[in-house]
């Protein structure tokens, strides 16, 4: 087989894919779906309000937090959408659609994320270029003296991917931490004005509905529940997306098609669960069309992988508890100074991409004989 032939046939073969997702409409914003999505969740957080309101200075209001960090989760998710141009035709709407979301339902700055977010889908998983890929992890060095030597100290550090879903729960502090640095830092901020003020806005609405309705001890365990909860939810959503999947290193620039799907994994979900992650499950087929809709992702995610499949390129797609499997040993793997298990082979891939094979669990795609 003519594996020159193959590699320069790709951008061909990603056009085909394009025309095929545009004749099936797959690709073209959904507005109104949209509208009543965010509708429904506007609703949903004004009853969430009235119940704090009502319920009082009890500790129900635990089920309040729960609600509105649930909540919150998802008008994130719609912040994402309107960042990737899914909701409206004029990318100008949906810029403002979702910085005002972010600022205002949600408390945080939308242009911190999205610079941040932007150079994750230009670069995924690229060891030095994606900002997603820096770990909370200690790494073990080759001779732990002291008082890392310590069995307890070894036996976190080799086991230690317990802590980065540990660490989610304080996700969500360091989303309004970072999102207050961004905005009062020197330079240019787009829209620093507007997301100061409806920041300011979220944020002492949310001091005045404590202040006024619960005793101290009940409101700060209440915003430690909910603060713990979004930031839990959402690092569980995003962590699946990359992590324990191969990395890149190499600074040459490779096929388009080959960069998204390598690094990407999909969580094998029904209608409900591609609900709770916000059609975050389709992790491919977002990378490959970031500009799709959620509500296209499922119907896409069947050319995709038939594709992907016809032309050699490993297509993951594993269960939800698999996924956090991996995510933990890849952590592990890392801090005990195997990341090199997970160098992704691009270079061979340039090449001769119908020889790679599909990546063994924990592993990174296996090269066969005749790779170059």
């Amino acid at each position: 087989m003519n594996t020159s032939a193959i590699a320069a046939n790709y951008p061909t073969r990603m056009r085909e894919l394009v025309t095929q997702a545009k004749e099936q409409n797959l690709l073209r914003p959904r507005q109104l779906k949209y509208v009543l999505l965010t509708l429904e969740l506007s609703l949903l957080l004004a009853f969430t309000v009235a119940a704090f309101v009502l319920i009082g200075d009890s500790w129900w209001q635990v089920m309040v937090a729960m609600c509105s960090a649930f909540l919150l989760v998802h008008f994130a998710f719609l912040v994402h959408d309107g960042a990737h141009f899914q909701i409206f035709r004029n990318p100008a709407h949906n810029e403002i659609f979702a910085v005002v979301t972010a600022a205002l339902v949600v408390g945080a700055s939308y242009s911190w994320w999205q610079h941040k977010h932007s150079a994750h889908h230009r670069n995924p998983n690229h060891m030095a270029l994606d900002p997603d890929v820096k770990l909370p992890i200690i790494r073990a060095k080759p001779k732990m003296t002291g008082f890392t030597s310590w069995k307890p100290i070894r036996i976190f550090v080799t086991h230690q991917g317990m802590l980065l879903f540990a660490l989610m729960f304080l996700e969500g502090i360091s989303i309004y931490v970072a999102s207050w640095k961004h905005l009062l830092r020197s330079g240019v901020v787009k829209y620093r004005s507007l997301q100061i003020t409806l920041i300011a806005i979220n944020h002492s609405t949310v001091v005045i509905l404590m202040i006024w309705i619960l005793s101290p001890g009940i409101a700060g365990a209440i915003v430690g529940i909910h603060l713990g909860l979004f930031g839990f939810y959402l690092g569980m959503v995003f962590a699946l997306n990359h992590k324990g999947m191969p990395l890149i290193t190499d600074a040459r620039r490779s096929d388009y098609l080959l960069c998204q799907v390598l690094v990407s994994r999909n969580i094998q979900s029904n209608a409900f669960l591609a609900w709770l992650m916000g059609g975050l499950n389709n992790q491919i087929e977002h990378h490959l069309f970031p500009t799709a809709p959620r509500f296209t992702l499922r119907k896409l995610a069947v050319l995709v992988e038939q594709h992907c499949r016809s032309v050699g390129v490993p297509y993951t797609k594993v269960s939800l508890t698999e996924s956090y499997r991996r995510v933990y040993l890849y952590v592990n793997r890392v801090g005990i100074g195997r990341s090199n298990d997970y160098i992704c082979p691009l270079g061979s891939f340039q090449y001769s991409p119908q020889i790679i094979l599909p990546a063994a669990p924990n592993h990174v795609a296996t090269q066969t004989k005749g790779a170059v």
